[in-house]
């Protein structure tokens, strides 16, 4: 094994640690990411390694690296001395650690798209059993909000609509896999599929986040969308109905199975009817005159005063964490408020607010290169039809969930964006590297 092939090596067992320790071992995690830095960055610069710095989604990540470089001395300028340090603002390179993982899949022997994934679930199932609290999921038989101590529900949900999603999209591909290994034993690996399917549906109706919700409905509303532009980028425009049909009967009738035995209905339904707002309340919420606020309320009342804090710095925003000294510092909020939350409940405006429009554009940048790389892949056929329906879809989700909760900010989205980005960027390079 010659220099190269041991650091991809490495670099394959960090991503391996990446997806697997997060939960279960949190100190791991952090070392993890701290070596596909170490790792990946010396490599991107190396002059053996001239063929990585031809990856414009390498190029722009150097950009975003630089532009928070100079936020961070612009910050300690320009900003009041009671802000949080300015290096702060470096916890949004964390969105770039999906191009080493990629980098690490395509060209590491010991790691693959699929035993990345299979790790990351791993991981799931040992944190649960090594985490587990009899009283807590007592309490989630019997209907009640619980997070299996996920930081809270809102980023439990997360992780079980990531899981579903991934499970639904790779089912055919799971029951090929068996029959071709397993012989006549493939029934086990159905059951096998249908438990971890159910359970991650399960997870995600016992965490009672309705933004996964609303998100997951989004995007099956999406999906007959992203089907028929998946066939026709391949210029496949008949589509056989039989199989997807079939599919879909067998996956309501697991989900009616589930429903009925844990009495989902009246649990989804108590859940969307505990909140009761009105055009009234809202209005009052933006215009901070109602300080006993609802969930919904509260986020009202936080993207309201976010506007005007991008307002008064639209380019560079207030750093890093910038939100919490603007929160506490300001007289819309009440005291209750500042002690409970210290973010904006959307990722969006906490970049804008954070960083600026200029980090915020980079960041839609660096989402426009790798779509158009998969959409490239795709087409060339290096990319299969369930990555791409995965990636998408996951896509679509992530969007409409981040409306409603800083997910970028926290491990949770480190974590989730570059298991999901590196697993399905790996197949862009696979078509990039043909090309070369």
């Amino acid at each position: 094994m010659n220099k190269r092939e041991a650091l991809y090596t490495v670099l394959g067992a960090s991503s391996l640690a990446f997806a697997f320790f997060w939960l279960p071992v949190p100190r791991l995690f952090d070392v993890a990411c701290y070596l596909l830095i170490l790792l990946f960055v010396p490599m991107t610069v190396a002059p053996s390694n001239a063929d990585l710095r031809k990856d414009p989604v390498i190029l722009l990540g150097f950009a975003f690296f630089l532009f928070v470089v100079f936020s961070i001395i612009w910050h300690r300028l320009t900003l009041p001395d009671h802000f949080p340090p300015t290096t702060s603002d470096r916890r949004f390179l964390r969105v770039l650690y999906f191009v080493a993982i990629a980098y690490a899949i395509s060209r590491s022997s010991l790691l693959t798209a699929w035993r990345l994934l299979w790790v990351a679930f791993a991981g799931l199932l040992v944190y649960l059993v090594v985490q587990f609290n009899p009283t807590e999921w007592r309490n989630a038989w019997q209907g009640e909000r619980v997070d299996f101590g996920i930081h809270n529900a809102q980023h439990t949900g997360i992780v079980f609509a990531t899981c579903a999603l991934a499970l639904t999209a790779f089912a055919p591909r799971l029951f090929i896999w068996t029959r071709r290994r397993w012989g006549s034993a493939a029934p086990l690996g159905v059951i096998l599929w249908a438990l971890a399917w159910l359970f991650s549906f399960w997870g995600i109706f016992v965490s009672q986040t309705r933004a996964v919700w609303l998100g997951l409905c989004v995007t099956l509303l999406v999906l007959p969308v992203l089907l028929g532009t998946a066939y026709w980028l391949q210029g496949r425009p008949r589509l056989s109905l039989r199989k997807p049909l079939l599919a879909s009967i067998t996956a309501g009738a697991l989900l009616v199975l589930l429903a009925s035995s844990f009495d989902i209905h009246e649990l989804v339904s108590d859940r969307l009817e505990s909140e009761r707002v009105t055009w009234e309340s809202l209005r009052q919420a933006a215009s901070h005159e109602e300080h006993d606020l609802s969930s919904i309320e509260v986020r009202i009342a936080s993207w309201s005063a976010a506007i005007d804090w991008i307002m008064e710095k639209p380019f560079m925003g207030w750093g890093g964490r910038g939100s919490r000294p603007l929160i506490r510092n300001s007289d819309l909020f009440s005291d209750a408020f500042k002690k409970k939350f210290n973010h904006l409940h959307n990722s969006y405006l906490q970049t804008l607010v954070e960083i600026g429009l200029i980090g915020a554009m980079l960041i839609v940048a660096l989402i426009t290169l790798v779509g158009r790389a998969t959409i490239k892949a795709y087409q060339q056929k290096q990319m299969p039809l369930d990555v791409f329906l995965f990636a998408w879809t996951f896509f679509v989700f992530w969007l409409v969930v981040s409306c409603f909760e800083s997910y970028i900010i926290y491990p949770t989205g480190t974590y989730v964006i570059g298991l999901v980005g590196g697993f399905f960027y790996s197949f862009c390079l696979r078509h990039r590297e043909r090309l070369a």
